[in-house]
């Protein structure tokens, strides 16, 4: 592990400070150094979607699904969300220059940084928990104006004389009906009847802990001074994050609350421990309406919670009770479909057999020879 505490002064220049694994060149040898794996997930996603609207502007019809002005009340100009990706773009990438420059010049080979660097590595290091929620947040314009929404009309399901939610989509009736053939009932609707104040509240605590998995995943390393592992895990992190946005892209579903809207899915009993007040919290503050597919907080809570056993083992098991719970947590709070969280499952399992052996390689030219 390497050490940040050391009072040594560098006995070479900057440039043969650069570990000799770098200086072999290896495959992609340029950009390894410039990028960590953690850079390569959210630079990648946000170029993605920067590239997507500016076509979007020339190539209207660049979109995975026909435009419907049913959704049209979620979108925004596309100069002003493409202004936004930019900025968010910009804002990282200039905290991730001195993350790159404390790694090449100091941590790599173990040398003492200046304090001000020390501290625009944290910066780097907490960035994307500041950043990411914003670009969350724009994506319900960038999927209702760029990407596309499948309307719910064309679902052979579909009911008019249902109270559907603005939001519901055509994948929204394709779930329910999954979900039913899979279960044998509506799972959703089905748990309803269990639902009693102290369980409500439990099953909200397991949801709310979604919220704190960037800290599980990165701050114990971030204590030991462990910057290899504090990067790794949060690579792994945002690559699921990221994987599981490319989702809500390719899949806009609302949820099983696309039937009444999310007051009809409020418990009829208030929980205990403040429930009502933290689901009306949420529902306000959530801008983005297709984020069902796959379950989210089950996939990232989950690859959290791996993180955390394999490199912080008592936060993680610290953290065990709550996200054991959470994929029932989905369905009896009426957030999630069975179908979400089976494939939130899948998205947190390749994470680890695809993800993280990526971002090991891909740093794997920091590791001092």
């Amino acid at each position: 592990m390497e050490s940040t505490l050391s009072a040594s002064r560098p006995t070479t220049s900057p440039e043969q400070a650069i570990p000799a694994a770098a200086r072999k060149a290896p495959a992609l040898a340029f950009l390894r150094r410039q990028l960590m794996a953690m850079d390569v997930f959210i630079i990648g996603f946000m170029l993605l979607v920067i590239l997507w609207t500016l076509l979007s502007m020339v190539a209207p019809g660049t979109r995975l699904y026909p435009y419907s002005e049913r959704y049209q009340w979620a979108e925004m100009p596309k100069a002003a969300l493409l202004s936004r990706f930019v900025i968010i773009l910009g804002a990282y990438v200039i905290a991730q220059r001195f993350g790159i420059y404390y790694q090449r010049r100091f941590a790599s080979v173990g040398i003492k940084a200046p304090l001000w660097l020390s501290i625009a590595n944290l910066v780097y290091v907490f960035i994307p928990i500041l950043l990411i929620p914003i670009v969350f947040n724009l994506l319900g314009a960038f999927i209702s104006g760029v990407s596309g929404v499948p309307t719910l009309t064309g679902n052979p399901h579909f009911d008019p004389s249902v109270n559907y939610d603005r939001a519901a989509t055509w994948w929204d009736l394709w779930m329910k009906q999954a979900d039913v053939t899979l279960a044998g009932v509506y799972p959703a609707q089905w748990f309803r009847q269990y639902q009693a104040p102290w369980l409500t509240g439990v099953m909200l605590i397991s949801y709310l802990s979604y919220y704190v998995s960037p800290l599980v995943c990165v701050v114990p390393q971030i204590i030991k001074r462990d910057w290899l592992k504090v990067r790794l895990c949060a690579a792994v992190f945002a690559g699921a994050l990221m994987t599981t946005y490319v989702g809500y892209i390719c899949v806009p579903a609302t949820g099983p609350r696309f039937e009444g809207g999310f007051k009809a899915w409020l418990p009829e009993q208030p929980g205990w421990f403040g429930a009502p007040w933290w689901q009306n919290l949420l529902n306000d503050a959530e801008v983005i309406r297709w984020d069902a597919f796959p379950s989210g907080h089950v996939a990232i809570a989950t690859v959290a919670l791996v993180v955390a056993l394999k490199y912080h083992r008592k936060v993680g098991l610290a953290y065990l009770p709550f996200v054991a719970l959470l994929p029932l947590a989905t369905v009896f709070l009426g957030y999630h479909y069975l179908t979400d969280v089976a494939f939130g499952l899948l998205f947190a399992a390749f994470a680890f057999f695809a993800i993280e052996p990526a971002a090991k390689w891909w740093e794997s030219i920091w590791v001092t020879e």
